[in-house]
This record gives structure tokens, sequence and C-alpha cells, in this order.
């Protein structure tokens, strides 16, 4: 048995397909296919099941991992050792790595992390997805950012920074419906917010508190929609303030009365925990964040 057929397992077992193992491992489809034929030849028996909308370990397949992440253990191990220069520095890191976060944290903080990150180390490729949700075990991903706790509590998270959210609305809006005073007299206003019954964080179900008799006006499941709906003057929006004050033509709306503090939580996926590319996004990430942590509040 080949080490690096147990590695080309590993990496299809961590992103569900041919094609995305191959580029993760820098190499053709053909050959991810060659590698595991010649996997299932020596073990006897398929190790894979392949079908037009993935790939799935089949049980012998599983039992074969533990193996193969030692391989890979071993391998990272060995170069690193060999690409650290002589101060210790990190050496050249490559292949692919899978991050999900909340679309304006993914778009304010993740990416010009994760483009920092590219620019040290060229060789790896990044995919960035946005998704507004608590952090799921088994999305995919390789990190995962998500606000408030994860869905299943065997998840281990990663502090990340708490973030306020406000009020605001257009000038124009405010000038001809008027600037409420109190929270009873939100009522009074249109809402711009997530489309409802589609918003999976709970501690962003925040429209009975906020405006107790109204539902929401103009719905989205982009917050960059929000924000523009809100600029356009469709209602009052409650946005993260990092967001908000990014944009010209809002205005704060009650911001003494209205305070709404979350968090960002991250998680390395339990494959992924050992993968440099992986740990160096995150840590990417936490660094993008620590250094501007004063736009959160």
């Amino acid at each position: 048995m080949r080490a690096d057929d147990l590695v080309v397992l590993l990496e299809v077992a961590r992103t569900g397909n041919l094609s995305s193992a191959a580029t993760a491992l820098g190499l053709t489809h053909s050959t991810i296919s060659r590698r595991l034929d010649a996997l299932e030849a020596t073990v006897g028996a398929p190790v894979v099941s392949r079908t037009t909308r993935g790939c799935h370990l089949t049980e012998l397949g599983r039992s074969l991992l533990p193996a193969a992440e030692s391989v890979e253990r071993a391998v990272t191990t060995a170069r690193h050792a060999l690409t650290r220069d002589g101060d210790g520095a990190e050496g050249e890191l490559a292949g692919l790595v899978r991050v999900s976060a909340p679309e304006a944290f993914a778009a304010v903080y993740a990416a010009p992390a994760l483009a920092a990150l590219r620019r040290r180390h060229p060789r790896v490729t990044v995919e960035l997805t946005a998704a507004t949700r608590p952090i799921v075990h088994g999305s995919g991903a390789d990190v995962e950012v998500g606000v408030g706790e994860p869905l299943s509590p065997r998840v281990r998270t990663i502090d990340i920074a708490a973030y306020e959210l406000g009020l605001f609305a257009a000038p124009a809006y405010l000038d001809d419906a008027g600037r409420p005073r109190s929270l009873t007299e939100l009522d009074d206003h249109a809402l711009v917010y997530y489309v409802e019954g589609s918003l999976r964080v709970s501690d962003l179900q925040l429209v009975d508190r906020l405006f107790a008799k109204r539902a929401v006006q103009l719905g989205s499941t982009s917050v960059f929609a929000q924000l523009e709906a809100a600029r356009a003057g469709a209602g009052i929006t409650l946005l993260p303030k990092f967001l908000a004050r990014r944009s010209t033509g809002l205005e704060p709306v009650l911001p003494s009365r209205v305070r709404v503090e979350l968090a960002f939580v991250a998680a390395l996926a339990s494959a992924s925990v050992r993968r440099a590319p992986a740990v160096a996004a995150l840590a990417a990430i936490r660094s993008e964040v620590q250094a501007r942590a004063a736009e959160l509040r």
C-alpha cells in the first residue's frame, strides 16, 4: 500500500469529490482516480463510492482514515522541517483551504485576511463561502466562522471577536417618516431585515424584541441588500456597526437605546486540525480582526 494513495483518500474524504481533491493536492483528476483505483486494488475492495453528486467513503475507506491522517502528519512535519529558513520562519504552504463565514464578516475581514495569506503563500488556493449561520459540523469547510453557539455541542470553537449591531436608516426616510424617540415608536416604521423563517441564527432573531407589533416589510437573505434597501429609503434596518459605518447615507437610530452585542466564533474541521494551510488561514483571520478590533464596537 502506497502512502500517497492514502493521502489522496484523505483529501477525497474532506472534499467529497475528485476534482476538488485534485485541486487541493495539485494533481489532475485522472491521477486522483488512478490513485484510488490502485488503493482499491491493493485492499481488494472499494474504498470510495463514486456518484454524479460526489464521492462517499465506504466503511473500508473510513477505516483507513486514521492511517491516512498519520501519513499526512508525518509528511507535513517533514515538509516544515525542510522549508523553514535559518531563522525558523514559516515555510511555503500549498493546497486548498475552504473558509465559510457570515456575509459581512467574509467581505470585511476574511477576504483581506485571506488575500494577505495568498500573497505570502501563492501556492495556497482559497474558497471563501458567505453563509450567515451558526457553525455546523461537517459543512465541508476547513475553517468555519459563525455567530453564537454552534449547532452541535461537540464542536470546539475559538472566540474571534464580539461585535455590536445598531439601527440605521437613510436621513431622507427619517425626514419623511419621523425620527423615533423610543422603542415603542419603532412600531410605526418599516423594518428592513432578514427574510422571516429563513434566518438560521437564533441570536439574530431580534424582530420581536425591537419591533413588537410589526413584521419585516422588506426582507433579504443578504445583509448587503438590506443595507442598500435602507439607503434607498425602504425603512429602518439592524446592521453590524462595522458594516454600517463603511457606508455613507445611513444615520443611527436610537443609538443610546438599541445596543445589541453578539460574537463571532470559529472552528477548524476535525480533519483539518493539522493541515497547515487551514491553521494558517484561521490565524490570518484572527490577526486581521485583532488589528482592526476597534471597528467592531
